[in-house]
């Protein structure tokens, strides 16, 4: 049998903190896993970035990235559950799906917005696209 492989998308929330410690105690639960954390950060609006040469906003957008997996990584780590990381710049929904079929993961695991029953019912835009576009199981955390 082979290792299973998750993906967890995080954006620095406790929302993605809660995915990491979802992920770790699967890991406890039902032996070794392939954990990849990713983070997608949204391509610059011009305006934005006016002046800044290309390789700068680049290598801006990827160490914002590494920063807002920090906490996640932290967590799985302490929990003893080894990690690699993957900074993206793009739609969020789409880097995280494409970069799973990509290491062929088995599951994404994405964090959600605890909103009440009425809320709840409308997942957050990210959320819902990747449920849309993806091939394998997405479970939302909440």
């Amino acid at each position: 049998m082979t290792m299973r492989k998750i993906l967890i998308s995080v954006d620095g929330s406790e929302h993605s903190d809660q995915a990491a410690r979802f992920a770790a105690d699967f890991a406890k639960e039902h032996g070794p896993v392939e954990i990849h954390l990713v983070n997608v950060e949204p391509k610059p609006i011009p305006w934005q970035t006016r002046g800044m040469e290309p390789e700068a906003i680049h290598a801006h957008l990827k160490s914002l990235c590494h920063q807002t997996m920090t906490s996640a990584h932290d967590i799985l780590k302490a929990a003893g559950v080894p990690c690699h990381t993957h900074a993206k710049i793009g739609d969020v929904a789409e880097e995280v799906v494409a970069l799973a079929d990509k290491l062929g993961c088995d599951s994404i695991v994405i964090g959600t917005r605890g909103l009440g029953a009425v809320s709840g019912l409308a997942l957050g835009s990210i959320t819902r696209k990747v449920l849309h576009l993806s091939q394998v199981p997405v479970i939302c955390v909440k």
